[in-house]
């Protein structure tokens, strides 16, 4: 369960453990704390059980939760630490790839570290209407300095990027970081990094919002031009976002806090459990996808299925980096369970091939799968998703 990231059954599994102070126990128990959000109670097992003589492989597993947990609380001193030990291990098991990614997360959280803090200032509930972008469908109306932008918020960007010639327009400082980032069509980008010291959405005020800068022509395609993105910083900073009909996003004064669990962390994506078509499925909680799709892992264990149903699909994906091309199946529809609730999609898209590296994902959850209730709500300090269908 553990291995396959499904911290919602590995979960369930702990509250019949016999030996809940063993180790291994104790391990798992960090890691569904630190997949359901609860870094500072996760941190004081790991702390623990680092101190002692334990598995190479656990304690790998350990400091890669403990630099997880010390971004989320944004202390990127600590999370550099966890990084700096991760890379010296490594460097000395020879893992070239793995030694790459840790030193190029080093040299995001070297210059993170030396920046003001992010933090959030509520001045009650916002109320934010959604603005109308050809390009992009609907944006966030905001204010940096004097300028007003609209940037879309994307829940599975894992830092919020601006083009080059934006962060130029927005008057702000570019730090100089050459930093590697990863791209939904595998391209690698470098990107440098820019402050915002102030950024009002509705009414709230972030201060010291860091950005990703890359170039203008990572996110140019075709004929437009992504300009900004909002990324999981500001999603965070939001708490809970209620999302209603007319495009409009509600964010209320204080975030409820008891305790859900139905959605899950993995680094900075968010996990659910759904039902396709009666399977079992993982998948990510994507707002920033239009469609729900779903991945050779479904693919593969569900064969006979989709291809007694579906067509042969061509799909083309588009991000920072370019456009590609997956083949696949079109499903005329997929009935899904998600959150309690029953929901009819229509022409989903099967990949038979791979497209992500998370091969234990099956699907990538959409805004289709949302678009049919009155709201819903995804609250980051009750781990929840709540939809309401009163019409």
């Amino acid at each position: 369960m553990y291995a396959s990231h499904d911290f919602f059954s590995l979960r369930a599994a702990l509250t019949s453990e016999t030996h809940p102070q063993s180790d291994q126990a104790q391990f798992y128990t960090a890691a569904v704390m630190t997949a359901f959000n609860r870094p500072a109670a996760a941190d004081k097992i790991i702390d623990k059980l680092l101190q002692m003589p334990i598995d190479a492989n656990l304690q790998l597993e350990l400091l890669e939760m403990r630099m997880q947990n010390a971004r989320r609380m944004s202390d990127y001193a600590g999370a550099l630490k966890a990084a700096q030990v991760l890379i010296s291990i490594y460097a000395h098991k020879g893992d070239a790839n793995k030694l790459m990614e840790l030193r190029n997360t080093a040299k995001l959280l070297g210059v993170l570290r030396t920046l003001p803090q992010q933090n959030v200032i509520r001045h009650g509930a916002s109320h934010i209407v959604l603005l109308h972008d050809d390009d992009v469908g609907y944006c966030v109306p905001l204010v940096i300095g004097t300028q007003s932008p609209c940037y879309i918020l994307d829940t599975g960007a894992n830092h919020s990027v601006l083009i080059r010639s934006e962060a130029e327009r927005l008057h702000l400082k570019v730090l100089s970081a050459g930093i590697a980032l990863g791209t939904s069509t595998d391209a690698k980008l470098k990107a440098d990094i820019a402050v915002a010291p102030l950024l009002k959405i509705g009414n709230m005020e972030y201060h010291n919002v860091v950005f990703l800068v890359v170039p203008d022509a990572a996110f140019t395609i075709k004929d437009f031009q992504i300009r900004g993105i909002l990324g999981y910083p500001i999603f965070a900073g939001m708490g809970a976002v209620t999302t209603q009909p007319g495009h409009i996003i509600e964010v209320p004064a204080s975030v409820p806090d008891s305790e859900v669990d139905d959605i899950a962390f993995d680094g900075n994506d968010l996990l659910t459990k759904i039902k396709a078509n009666g399977h079992a499925a993982l998948c990510r909680l994507d707002t920033g996808a239009d469609h729900t799709v779903f991945y050779k892992s479904y693919y593969d264990r569900y064969k006979s299925e989709v291809d007694k149903s579906g067509a042969p699909h061509v799909t083309k994906i588009g991000g920072g980096g370019g456009i590609r091309t997956f083949k696949g199946y079109s499903l005329p529809r997929l009935d899904l369970e998600l959150a309690g609730h029953i929901i009819t999609l229509q022409h989903v898209t099967v990949f038979t091939e791979p497209v992500i590296p998370q091969d234990y994902l099956m699907c990538n959850l959409g805004l289709d799968a949302l678009k049919d209730f009155k709201s819903y709500t995804i609250n980051l300090r009750t781990m929840a998703l709540t939809m309401d269908d009163a019409h």
